[in-house]
């Protein structure tokens, strides 16, 4: 069983970068057309994502145009977060229990604490009364 963990990222030097295109002849690995390395934008790509057990190895490389890559990248995202879940499931982990957060409370109003112990409060006006001038 391959582990899902990420394989560690070696650097990516440009000579390992010109060695990978011309051992794949300039030719993106997901399209499968002629990279034009002047006028394209292209990366160095890995046929088995690190997130699914590929290695950094040259033979899990080969170049690609940067927007085949971006296509790729956002399936592979997909697959590493199912294989992680498929992965915990597999060996029993589950999530922690949500515990509630117990607070200090606040101070007990007057309202309140007459409620609580059921002694009435004077009765508050609510507005003054006018006095009449005249």
């Amino acid at each position: 069983m391959t582990d899902v963990g990420t394989t560690k990222r070696r650097s990516m030097t440009p000579t390992r970068r010109l060695r990978l295109f011309e051992a794949h002849k300039g030719i993106c690995c997901l399209c499968h057309e002629a990279i034009d390395g002047v006028r394209e934008k292209w990366t160095i790509e890995h046929l088995r994502a690190l997130g699914l057990g590929g290695e950094d190895v040259d033979d899990n490389c080969a170049p690609a145009h940067e927007d085949c890559r971006r296509i790729k990248d956002k399936d592979d995202v997909e697959r590493i977060a199912k294989a992680k879940r498929v992965k915990q499931r597999h060996i029993g982990v589950q999530a922690a229990p949500k515990q509630k957060i117990k607070s200090a409370g606040f101070p007990v109003s007057q309202k309140s604490a007459a409620r609580q112990t059921k002694i009435p409060l004077a009765p508050r006006a609510l507005f003054k009364p006018i006095e009449e001038t005249r």
